[in-house]
């Protein structure tokens, strides 16, 4: 799925953001490894829930918000604290349900891949082929244009 201008624009003053204030200023490195990150964590998101699909894992939208609830309610008891964190964050309450949602994806997949395998290393062994599996179909169908490309990101377009 195609990532919009405003979707990036959104999670880059989000890393913006979290970034320390010593290392806020415009050097080109900093901005260049903030993109790469912004990037990387929205292709990996695309990812995730891809395969989530197409393994037929879900959550619900209850769930989602029951595990939400939970974690700001453990991370901040006043919800004036909770108030602060949005504003000096960045982000939005549907960023935190979005990244919510992709851990409990990202936990389920992980318990169907191991699912059958006993002992640490037969599931260490199952994990591993897995992510090489994953990282491979989902390289393959990514495309992210010259200007943006990133590790993750597989092919890029214009290149040999």
């Amino acid at each position: 799925m195609p990532i919009s201008g405003a979707t990036y624009s959104h999670w880059l003053v989000v890393a913006r953001d979290a970034v320390e204030p010593s290392v806020k200023g415009h050097h080109a490195g900093s901005v260049k490894a903030l993109q790469s990150e912004v990037l990387g964590f929205l292709i990996s998101s695309d990812w995730v829930i891809g395969e989530a699909e197409a393994l037929g894992v879900t959550v619900s939208a209850a769930k989602v918000k029951m595990e939400f609830d939970h974690i700001r309610n453990a991370q901040f008891p006043r919800r004036r604290e909770f108030r602060a964190f949005l504003r000096d964050s960045g982000q939005t309450v549907e960023d935190l349900l979005f990244r919510v949602k992709l851990n409990l994806l990202s936990e389920r997949i992980q318990k169907r891949v191991v699912a059958g395998h006993h002992g640490p290393a037969s599931q260490q062994r199952a994990l591993s082929q897995f992510v090489k599996a994953f990282k491979a179909k989902w390289q393959a169908q990514t495309y992210c244009a010259a200007e943006y490309d990133v590790a993750d990101c597989g092919h890029v377009e214009g290149s040999v």
